[in-house]
């Protein structure tokens, strides 16, 4: 686990809130300079505990509106790597996720429509070495893509 002081915490949860902010709208909020602020990013993203950036998409304006998660099993002799290779070729499964319990991966997948999901469901059942799954179609989402609590360790 890489070390994080206050300092460091405070500034990626600036940019976990908002990745566009300057380096100097940051500093003003956690009390450094831009120049401190720019030369802590760049350390974190050098120790790899900034690992990108991105933006948060209306899946519905993009025409993806259906979510879901999709439990799987693997078996049938095949290996979880092959089955993992072969789910992150299919675009529609937007994370991937191996579990303990009684199922092997948990998918998060977005959809066009019910008949969409119906034909991913499909295509993954259809990989080798899936040997069932379990869906589980999203109502409402209350929230997602929240910012890390980052508070130090105990």
């Amino acid at each position: 686990m890489v070390q994080l002081d206050d300092l460091d915490r405070a500034i990626i949860e600036q940019l976990q809130r908002d990745s566009r902010a300057t380096y100097a709208e940051i500093g003003s909020r956690v009390s450094l300079s831009a120049a401190a602020v720019h030369s802590r990013v760049k350390g974190l993203e050098r120790r790899g505990v900034i690992t990108g950036y991105g933006a948060r998409v209306d899946v519905a304006a993009v025409g993806l509106p259906v979510s879901a998660f999709l439990a799987v099993r693997v078996g049938n002799g095949i290996t979880g790597d092959s089955v993992k290779e072969a789910l992150g070729a299919i675009t529609e499964i937007e994370e991937c996720h191996g579990v303990a319990g009684s199922i092997d991966l948990l998918l998060k997948v977005r959809c066009a429509s019910p008949v969409h999901l119906e034909e991913l469901i499909r295509e993954v059942r259809l990989v080798p070495g899936v040997s069932r799954t379990d869906t589980t179609v999203v109502l409402t989402t209350v929230f997602e893509a929240r910012p890390l609590a980052l508070r130090p360790p105990r």
